[in-house]
């Protein structure tokens, strides 16, 4: 799928439902710069149909919030903290931006929610994709066992090394860091961001056949991704959303 100059990847099973629009974006001019200011104000179109795009102030860390479609501008939200964000509002675009982290989309067909969830190292260690599921079954009721979730393009175990400190944060958050990590020797380990936050999903009780997964390395593909390790932090980011159509669209 294409919006404007920018081609966005989709989930292949998510791709027709009818009732939700998605993609995973890529390079562009639009997401040019360390800033998101270039998306402010700027909406999504896929063919006739147009969602304004909502977003948050990104800060690796697990808050969530809830847009009910009660703030006068959308853009209102983007001065707000957090690194997931989700509603049942439809018409409207949720995104988050990425230059490694991971970026996971989040559907309940029963309950007719959405979500997004930004992650790297920080909010895997902080469980945010977990945190926001449990907002959103205190919110709108929904139940682990129906969501459906997509796991975009981002660092691989290929290219991501870390070191101590990140593996003494998986374990303070009481996760199984051998099941995450592969060692490379010297106090250094390759971390899979996917792997993790696919445990995280489980053990929130989502199903392992319902947990999509683009295993698209930005660092070893930094020519049709931003790579903010690949490319000395100072790059663009990509622009990764999700909406649900508005009641006469299905």
């Amino acid at each position: 799928m294409r919006t404007g100059e920018i081609k966005f990847l989709e989930v292949e099973g998510w791709r027709d439902n009818g009732i939700t629009v998605h993609g995973f974006g890529t390079r562009g001019k639009a997401c040019e710069g360390v800033s998101k200011q270039g998306w402010w104000g700027q909406p999504i179109r896929v063919g006739e149909e147009v969602f304004p795009l909502i977003s948050i102030r990104q800060v690796h860390g697990d808050g969530v919030v809830v847009f009910g479609g009660e703030l006068p501008k959308p853009e209102d939200l983007w001065s707000r903290e957090g690194d997931a964000l989700v509603t049942r509002v439809p018409g409207y675009a949720l995104g988050v931006f990425t230059a490694d982290c991971l970026p996971i989309l989040l559907f309940d067909p029963v309950q007719m929610v959405v979500g997004i969830v930004h992650t790297g190292w920080r909010g895997t260690a902080r469980a945010v994709c977990e945190k926001t599921l449990k907002k959103m079954a205190e919110t709108f009721d929904i139940i682990s066992e129906n969501i459906l979730a997509a796991m975009g393009p981002c660092i691989g175990p290929c290219c991501y090394e870390v070191d101590g400190p990140v593996k003494e944060a998986f374990a303070g958050g009481g996760l199984p860091w051998d099941l995450m990590s592969s060692p490379r020797g010297r106090g250094r380990w390759s971390l899979d961001l996917h792997q993790a936050n696919t445990y995280l999903l489980e053990r929130s009780g989502v199903r392992k056949e319902n947990i999509h997964r683009l295993e698209l390395c930005t660092s070893c593909h930094n020519d049709f991704f931003y790579s903010y390790r690949a490319e000395g932090g100072n790059v663009g980011r990509q622009l990764n959303f999700i909406a649900l159509r508005k009641r006469n669209s299905f």
